[in-house]
């Protein structure tokens, strides 16, 4: 199976198209265009310091109706950080998140290891957390609930808006503080038909990420009122986040922000109209059925080792890629993550419908 796995990421790599994600570039690439972005009287700030750094964490706060950010390294850093804090401000170890957080999946317990916070599971692996499930997790004293918008573990979906705001006001009137894991925010405005600022003004803290989406290299930003990010800070020099300089991921950042944020309701759209093709395939089951935002899921029911083989060699045939890496695998099923970016603007939609055609017949053979 391993050299089924490899030979799948070799002709997914070698590509010249692809449905999913954002088109690839080489690093001098990359890199080049980032030199190009710069102004000519433009420096590296030091130790946070700068005009650099300040302007575009004063950017991204002005875009989030947020009184202050701070750039840092990594989300792994900033939102155990922000846990810390309103756990020191509230004397309680307790936070609450949903079993497939990052911070419940992909950290290796480093929020009870690191931290020496204890979390408290909030509602059910495969479905939205309910204003039920967070007054249950609230009997314990709980410092803050972290909320993650959208949720990429079960297919990027949101609760709704009303709910939404139905637990924020229910977690802050009983002093519970509200953080948001808004990895894949920026996907959010177009779900709700709202803006980052009025999303953002139902938490107290927020967390963004800028490689996921805006495709910047790494690095994110905290942000919250002045306070907060002033207590932020302290946490994050002591955990080695104060970098000497973080200069070219802000300026990956800044300029992903701009190449990529005024695009995110066209990644919607063509989200929902890939979902509606694939569905269409006899083997394929999207989670959503239709999707929220411009991530979803995809189940295919066939044997991996059956299919990935004759999806290796269409990629090969035609130059192409509609579906990404298994996350997942089981005897008569696996599964997918398709996050729609750039990528997908390099074909028509009738040339997508094309392609689609020629890789159905994989699934009928």
């Amino acid at each position: 199976m391993k050299q089924i796995i490899d030979d799948f990421k070799t002709a997914f790599k070698n590509c010249t198209y692809s449905a999913v994600h954002h088109k690839k570039l080489r690093l001098k690439q990359q890199l080049q265009q980032l030199a190009d972005a710069l102004g000519e009287d433009e420096i590296s700030e030091v130790y946070g310091y700068g005009n650099l750094i300040e302007d575009f964490e004063n950017e991204v706060a002005e875009l989030l109706g947020k009184e202050a950010a701070v750039f840092l390294p990594s989300g792994t850093m900033a939102q155990p950080v922000a846990l810390k804090v309103w756990s020191e401000a509230a004397r309680s170890p307790y936070v609450g998140y949903h079993p497939t957080s990052h911070l419940q999946l992909h950290e290796q317990n480093g929020v009870q290891a690191l931290w020496g916070l204890t979390p408290i599971s909030l509602g059910s692996p495969l479905h939205v957390p309910t204003l039920n499930d967070i007054k249950h997790a609230a009997n314990n004293r709980l410092a803050a609930i972290l909320l993650e918008l959208p949720m990429r573990e079960i297919g990027g979906q949101l609760p709704s808006w009303d709910d939404l705001v139905a637990q924020s006001e229910w977690m802050k009137a009983n002093d519970i503080k509200r953080h948001l894991d808004g990895a894949r925010l920026w996907q959010c405005p177009a779900a709700y038909n709202t803006s980052l600022a009025e999303i953002a003004a139902l938490f107290d803290s927020v967390y963004v990420s800028f490689y996921k989406d805006l495709g910047g290299i790494a690095g994110a930003c905290l942000l919250g009122d002045r306070a907060f990010i002033d207590q932020a800070k302290i946490w994050i020099r002591r955990a080695g986040g104060n970098l000497y300089s973080l200069a070219p991921y802000v300026v990956a950042a800044r300029q992903g922000l701009k190449t990529h944020l005024p695009s995110m309701t066209d990644r919607r759209t063509q989200a929902i109209w890939l979902a509606e093709q694939l569905n269409a395939i006899d083997a394929f089951q999207t989670w959503p059925s239709v999707p929220q935002t411009n991530m979803f899921r995809l189940r295919v029911n066939k044997r991996a080792e059956d299919v990935l083989p004759k999806i290796s060699q269409w990629m090969q045939d035609n130059d192409c890629a509609i579906i990404g890496l298994p996350y997942e695998q089981g005897e008569t099923h696996f599964s997918c993550e398709l996050t729609v970016g750039d990528a997908f603007d390099q074909l028509t939609l009738e040339q997508w419908q094309h392609k689609l055609t020629s890789f159905k017949c994989i699934f009928s053979e």
